[in-house]
């Protein structure tokens, strides 16, 4: 599915989001911890690796991974001449090819609602960062504020299908998957117990968008 809407997924993000998803990963990379000359930053889910590059521009030693190779791929001719020696990889998010506490941040933007076991997803991240480490998710929540829940749910049930089909010019139907996933996702407080489980502390949870966005900020105990 991802695959299929890979050559224009960064179109897509800008047309679908209106511009906004651009400030949302800005504000999640703000966040990060102060990190030495030694500490890495891991990006799951990377896609394309917006949320990677943004990592790297603010003087971050980057690794980046997707489980889908066709996204993955198109990353590092974004980098461009740039070198910022971003490490690309193609993984899964259950199964990291690193040892235990080798980062000292995490980020996933949009990407764990995507995982097949999420709560496990959640685990492995907790198991590849440091003690202290840092884990920030920016993903999509159902906002409660009507009445804009109501215009939020007939966009991303009506609207958003049709405009993905329109740009991404694939015939697999990823944009109806969308706001499935997001209205079987858990909100907030089911996220941050899930975290909490998992040995993550949650400092902070940022709502964009009168909730259709939140940003998750965990701190590894």
């Amino acid at each position: 599915m991802f695959a299929s809407i890979a050559p224009r997924y960064d179109l897509l993000n800008r047309v679908l989001s209106l511009g906004l998803d651009q400030s949302w990963r800005r504000a999640m990379v703000a966040r990060l911890p102060a990190l030495g000359p030694e500490d890495r930053v891991l990006d799951l889910c990377t896609g394309t690796g917006d949320v990677a590059l943004a990592l790297a521009d603010a003087g971050a030693r980057v690794h980046a991974g997707d489980f889908c190779q066709e996204m993955v791929q198109r990353a590092p001719e974004k980098e461009g001449a740039k070198e910022h020696g971003i490490g690309w990889f193609v993984g899964d998010a259950l199964s990291l090819p690193y040892a235990a506490s080798t980062f000292r941040a995490l980020t996933v933007a949009f990407g764990l609602r995507n995982v097949e076991h999420p709560g496990n997803g959640l685990a492995e991240m907790a198991r590849v960062l440091s003690p202290g480490g840092r884990l920030m998710v920016l993903e999509f929540s159902k906002p409660t504020v009507w009445p804009f829940s109501a215009l939020y749910s007939f966009y991303v049930f009506r609207v958003l299908p049709t405009l993905g089909r329109m740009f991404s010019g694939s015939k697999v139907d990823a944009y109806r998957y969308l706001p499935e996933s997001v209205w079987n996702w858990p909100g907030p407080e089911e996220l941050a117990a899930m975290m909490n489980e998992r040995g993550l502390e949650v400092v902070e949870q940022k709502s964009f968008l009168l909730g259709a966005v939140v940003l998750h900020v965990a701190d590894k105990r």
